[in-house]
Parts: structure tokens; sequence; C-alpha cells
């Protein structure tokens, strides 16, 4: 059966937190049926409506959907898988300009994200975010946009270094043609009208249908005009497939690899980084490789394979991993039980350096130590401090309480700690009735913590006057469990 341990940090990697509930559940399990209970997601995660009219507004109850989600779906990998695909295929609203088009994207990330990596890449390089995003929507047969044909091969699916300029040139040629239509934000295949003469070289037809050489293969052999709109994503299914490292590529140790293989170790160290944090072990690094490729590339059974690897479950994984400000914020929210929307938690995020909808480039967001420094610390603070007072909104009137996610503390509950009341007099007499209101506050934001962070809450608490009790909220926000996924 899953140890108490084990099952915590799955939950903490798999779906943000380890709900105590959620601990219990998968205690009576067998580790593969723990990792099968957490890959039980719905088929249809649903989606935001939006009821404002501007486009800021809509991005932000986008952001607030998705935060609540995360921290209160039943099975919520799937938007833990969606972050991560959000950070991997990037697309960024202060570009792409639409609200609209961002949720069609991120809802996909988060419908499909354990679905197949050739289908999720071949259907968000024709949304139009990333259309607009990596400037696809510019590039045409007498004028092309390297871009996207670049990103796809770097940074989306190949890594730097396992191609060379020709096999850019051919990509990018081979996604030609795809567009949208700026006052209706609608895809459209700009690829010529084939009832008129010469129609493929006439100014109005975007796309390339010659053949190409592109990895080592000839693609877009069929140049009619219905076979068009596959030719891009052709390329995909070939580096996915039968593609070759070229021999010209400066990766040198790649080439005249397969691509495949390339590919599925590229998206496995990324995954790994994602839900491990610590380097890839080569064996691991093997294995996942392997299933990938011998799942087609299908990303459940990947997922599986990592979820299931024992060194997943090693000390320096368990301990090696900073949340996110994504993650962080998340804890919050489900240590409190507010709404992302009574939270506001987007510009906190942005102060630690980490936006949703927005990552600062290309490249995505980087991980783990990167949010190690004193600024971004200084940020959790006050992240922690504004939590802390949203959760205290009613705290000093008469009858206030304190609200957190599993019920309230009332201030006639921490003024009974004084020793200016009727309750036994002096400091040390009350040493264990703050002892118990520390743990309570823990006990109340299903958190689990160690004995050197009990030790420093029971520290405060007895120290401290009545009036500062109400503080223990802001230092549990900020104890280095709260801060290690």
């Amino acid at each position: 059966m899953v140890t108490r341990a084990d099952a915590a940090h799955l939950l903490r990697r798999t779906e943000f937190v380890a709900r105590p509930a959620r601990v219990d559940a998968l205690l009576q399990m067998t580790r593969d049926e723990a990792v099968d209970d957490v890959m039980a997601v719905p088929a249809n995660p649903g989606s935001v409506t939006f009821t404002q009219s501007a486009n800021w507004q809509r991005g932000q109850e986008l952001v607030h959907y998705w935060l609540d989600r995360m921290a209160y779906a039943e099975r919520p990998l799937q938007e833990k898988l969606a972050l991560f695909w959000h950070g991997h295929f990037v697309s960024s609203l202060d570009k792409v300009e639409d609200a609209h088009l961002m949720r069609e994207q991120i809802d996909l990330y988060r419908r499909d994200g354990l679905g197949n990596l050739r289908d999720l890449a071949i259907a968000m390089s024709t949304q139009v975010a990333m259309l607009r995003y990596l400037d696809n929507n510019q590039n045409k047969r007498t004028s092309p946009n390297q871009n996207f044909g670049r990103e796809l091969m770097e940074l989306f699916l190949l890594g730097v270094g396992n191609y060379t300029e020709r096999d850019v040139e051919a990509n990018t040629a081979a996604w030609t043609g795809h567009g949208d239509q700026w006052d209706t934000d609608e895809y459209v295949w700009r690829g010529g009208d084939p009832s008129r003469p010469n129609w493929r070289e006439r100014s109005d037809n975007w796309h390339d249908y010659r053949p190409k050489q592109f990895l080592g293969r000839t693609i877009n052999n069929d140049s009619s005009y219905a076979a068009g709109p596959d030719h891009g994503p052709e390329a995909i299914r070939t580096i996915l497939g039968n593609g070759i490292v070229p021999v010209g590529a400066t990766n040198v140790a790649n080439r005249k690899r397969p691509t495949r293989d390339v590919a599925a170790e590229f998206i496995s160290r990324k995954l790994w980084t994602f839900f491990a944090g610590t380097p890839i072990p080569d064996d691991v690094l093997d294995d996942l490789r392997d299933t990938a490729v011998a799942n087609d590339f299908a990303i459940r059974p990947w997922v599986r394979a990592l979820l299931l690897r024992p060194e997943f479950y090693s000390t320096g994984v368990k301990r090696g991993l900073v949340r996110s400000p994504v993650d962080y914020m998340v804890a919050l929210l489900a240590a409190t039980g507010l709404a992302s929307a009574q939270a506001t938690p987007a510009w906190l995020m942005q102060g630690m350096g980490q936006a949703l909808l927005y990552p600062p480039n290309v490249s995505g967001w980087k991980h783990n130590g990167y949010y190690i420094s004193a600024s971004a610390f200084d940020a959790r603070v006050q992240a922690a401090r504004q939590m802390m007072w949203r959760t205290q909104r009613t705290y000093w009137d008469e009858g206030g309480v304190i609200r957190l996610a599993g019920g309230t503390i009332s201030k006639a509950e921490v003024e009974a700690t004084s020793p200016w009341t009727n309750q036994p007099a002096g400091r040390a007499e009350n040493a264990a009735r703050r002892r118990a209101l520390a743990d309570k506050m823990v006990q109340l934001m299903q958190i689990d913590i160690g004995d050197s962070t009990r030790a420093a809450l029971h520290a405060f608490a007895s120290a401290s006057e009545w009036w500062e009790l109400n503080d223990l909220v802001g230092l549990i926000f900020m104890c280095p469990e709260m801060h290690v996924a």
C-alpha cells in the first residue's frame, strides 16, 4: 500500500496540494492504483463563461476560473497538465490581445493535455492564439516568416541543434497559408483559388505547395489544393515519426538519430523537470522515451510511467521542487477556502514572477530555483500578508472570526488566551492554550508541517501578546512546507 508520505508527495505534485481526504483515500491503494486514481480526470472539464465586456476583465475571469479549478477540482491533474502545456506551447494575452482566443487555447490544454502529443501540437498550431503569437498568420510563400517554423522545432518538439537552417526553411514553407481574420478572430486558409489560371503563383495564394526536403524526408508531395492545409501538420508527423536528425545538425550526439526519439527525450526532460524538479536520471529518461515512442506519443501512459518511477519518490525529489508562484497561490487558496475572485491573486502572482496568460517569452517560465531570491520571497511575503488580511476581514469586529478552509476561529477564542481575562492568570499558564490555537490554525488550513515548523509557531504563540496571535496565519503561509511542493 502507499505510504502517507508518498501519497502526500504524489498529490502535491499532481493536484497542487495534499488534501487530507485525498491522502486518506490513497492510503487504501497500491501505488499503481493511486496513480490511476489521480489520473481519473473528467473528459470535459468545462469552460469559463465570460460576463464582462472589456478584454482585460475577461482575462481576469479566465484566470479566476482556472485557479479555482486548480484549487478545488476533484481531480485537478488536468489543470496541472494544462499549466505545463501553457508554459510549453506558449502564447501570451499581451500579443494575442483576445481573451476568447486564450480561453480556446487553455481549454485545449485542459481538455486534451493527457491525449496525444501529435494531436495536441497540430491542434495548437492552427489556433488563432498561436498563429498570432508566433506570427504564422503573416507567413506567406512570397515573404516567409520563420518564427513559428523555428520555434516548433527549437522549443516545442525537438530542442536546439537537432535540425539545420534548411529544415527551418522547409518547415516554414510547409506552414504557409494558415491565417486569421482580424475582424472576426477566426481561422482562415489562404491557399489561393484553384479555379483561376496559375493559381499557385498568384498573389492571393499564400501557400507554398512544392515538395520539401525536411529532416531527411520528402514531405508535401501532394500539391493539390485539398492537401495544402495538411502540409504543416505533415511536418509535425515527420518530427514525431520517420524524421532523421541531419548530419549537419549542431547537436553532434544526435546526428542520424530518429527525430521521434530525440523529441521523446526532449519532452520527457521537460515533464520530469515540471513534476520532479531534479535532473532526470539516465535510466528514467530512457524509460520515458521508450514509453512515449511505444505508445505513439500518447501522453497518459507517458505521464503514468513518470509517476510510477521509484526515483520520483526518492528523498531528493520529494525535497527538490520549489512551488512556482501559481502553485503557491493555489496552496494559499486551498488553505483559506477563498475563491480566486475574492483573493484577486493575479497581481500577487505577477509580483512573485509568474502571471497566468502572460508567459515572459516563447521559452515559457523557468522552474524551481528560479523562484528563490530575496525579491521573489519578498513578493511572497506580500502575498502571504494580503491573503492573511482576506481571512480576517471581520476579525476585529464584534463577533469577528478568522476564516480558513476547514472552519473559523473566533476573536473571542483568541482573546481567551489573554492573561487579563477570566482564564487562568499568567502567560505561562496559557502556553498550552496558545499552542493549541496555533495547531488548530494549521489543522483548519489542512496542511502538514514538520516538527521544527510547529516548534517555531509554538514559540511565537507563547511569546506574543494576544492581539498579535492572528498573525500566526501569515506565519503559517510563509512556513517552508508552503513553499516546497
